[in-house]
C-alpha cells in the first residue's frame, strides 16, 4: 500500500468524479465539424479551457462569447452524465473544508455535472473563469491550494489524464492518477496509478484531525 499524508484532497472533475467525457467529446466533435476543424486536434486538446480551444482552433471567433455559447450548448446535454464509482463515498468521508475541485470546464458546467452526478458542490470550486489558462497551466491547482489556506505541498491532487497531472505536479502537489480516459502508461509522471476511486481509503485521526490517503491496488 501506498500512503499520502496530506492537508487536502484536490479532485478534477470530469473523468474523475463524473463520467461526462462521451458527452464532453460528443459536443466538440460536432462543434469542430461545424467550424471545419479537425475532431481529433480538438479531442486532443479538451484539457484546455473553452476559450483556449475557441482561439486555437477558430481564432476569427470571440472566444468569450463562443465559450459562453459552449458551455451553454454542453448544459443541455445530461443523458449518460453519472458518478464514476468511489467518489461519493470518498468525498462523503472528507470534511468539507479539507477537498475542492479544479476544472478546466465553465462554473455553469460543472454545477450542472456535480448536481447530475449527486455530488456536493465544494467550498473551494476553481473554473474556467478563476484562472485563463487550462492545464497543464498550474494556475487552477496553485489557486486551489490558496483558497484552502494550504501550501500545494499539503495538498493531494487526482487527475485521470497526462495534462492533469502535469499541472497538479506542476504547482507543488502530489497527485494520484486514475485510468478513467487513459491508460496507466501515459499516466506515470503521477506519485500513484489506480483504475477506480475505490482504490483510495481514507485513514482520519479523530483527535489530530491528522489526514492520509491510503492506496489499495495501485497499478
Amino acid at each position: 500500500m501506498e500512503r499520502f499524508p496530506v492537508g487536502a484532497v484536490v479532485f478534477d472533475l470530469d473523468g474523475v468524479l463524473v463520467d461526462s467525457m462521451p458527452a464532453i467529446r460528443a459536443y466538440w466533435t460536432d462543434w469542430a465539424k461545424r467550424h471545419n476543424v479537425s475532431p481529433e486536434r480538438v479531442l486532443a486538446s479538451l484539457h484546455l479551457t473553452a476559450e483556449e480551444l475557441v482561439r486555437r482552433f477558430a481564432p476569427s471567433l470571440d472566444a468569450r462569447a463562443e465559450a459562453r455559447a459552449t458551455a451553454e450548448g454542453q448544459a443541455k446535454i445530461e443523458s449518460g452524465i453519472t458518478a464514476l464509482n468511489g467518489g461519493p463515498a470518498l468525498i462523503e468521508r472528507l470534511p468539507p473544508d479539507r477537498w475542492a475541485v479544479v476544472t478546466s470546464g465553465r462554473r455553469l458546467l460543472a454545477l450542472q455535472h456535480l448536481a447530475v452526478g449527486h455530488l456536493p458542490v465544494p467550498g473551494v470550486l476553481i473554473t474556467a473563469e478563476d484562472t485563463p489558462l487550462g492545464k497543464p497551466n498550474p494556475a487552477g491547482y496553485r489557486l486551489a491550494a490558496k483558497r484552502l489556506g494550504l501550501p500545494p505541498g499539503a495538498c493531494l491532487a487526482i487527475e485521470d489524464s497526462p495534462a492533469g497531472v502535469r499541472a497538479a505536479r506542476d504547482a507543488g502537489m502530489a497527485v494520484i492518477a486514475v485510468t478513467n480516459t487513459h491508460p496507466a502508461s501515459e499516466l506515470r509522471e503521477a506519485n500513484g496509478v489506480i483504475d477506480s476511486l475505490t482504490r483510495i481509503e481514507l485513514a482520519i485521526d479523530q483527535d489530530s484531525h491528522a489526514l492520509e490517503v491510503v492506496l489499495s491496488r495501485a497499478i
